[in-house]
């Protein structure tokens, strides 16, 4: 399945919403509040997103 192009946008909405994810509350079927990436040593999804939105700050 084809969900067409990855465009700048997508990406850094994407690292919004992965940053969203990480600062809400724990829920029923996610018990530490974070994604299922997280780890004790740090989520790499997190960082990815930080990165993406930094860099979108520099060039922007």
């Amino acid at each position: 399945m084809d969900d067409g192009p990855i465009t700048p946008a997508l990406v850094l909405w994407t690292a919004k919403r992965v940053i969203t994810q990480h600062s809400e509350p724990a829920s029923a079927h996610r018990a530490t509040g974070r994604c299922a990436q997280c780890r004790d040593d740090g989520c790499g999804m997190l960082a990815w997103a930080i990165g993406v939105v930094k860099a979108h700050r520099v060039t922007a």
